[in-house]
């Protein structure tokens, strides 16, 4: 015995081309939105290799210089330190070296993330 389908409540189960058409535009919006992004991102990685902060330590007589790029650009010592041993030593250029790398981190990934919000902010529905 063959069971009665149910109404489907006025919906029509062809597919309607209107609704493929607004998707592949929503899809073409998001891959166009997506490469814009990409480019961003990308000249944003290239201005930050020129983006320098600094970190101190040991009260300003070790200061590290670095790129957003994560690259350290210079160590500067003060003369305050040579009667330290070389452990002391070592510990304030690392101590300074993390600091100015968390730096760098931090201010890239504010910008990342003004770019990404951007960019997501021009999709329709995103997030909902």
């Amino acid at each position: 015995m063959a069971k009665k389908m149910k109404s489907l409540g006025g919906r029509s189960l062809s597919k309607k081309s209107g609704s493929k058409n607004n998707m592949n535009k929503m899809l073409q919006e998001a891959q166009r939105a997506q490469a814009e992004m990409q480019e961003e991102l990308d000249r944003l990685d290239e201005e930050l290799s020129n983006v320098e902060v600094e970190a101190t330590a040991g009260g300003g007589v070790v200061k590290v210089v670095a790129t957003c790029d994560m690259r350290i650009k210079d160590i500067v010592i003060s003369e305050e330190v040579e009667d330290e041993d070389i452990d002391t030593l070592k510990d304030l250029i690392i101590a300074a070296s993390n600091e100015a790398i968390e730096k760098a981190n931090k201010l890239k990934e504010e910008k990342t993330n003004e770019i990404s919000q951007k960019f997501l902010g021009t999709l329709p529905n995103f997030g909902d």
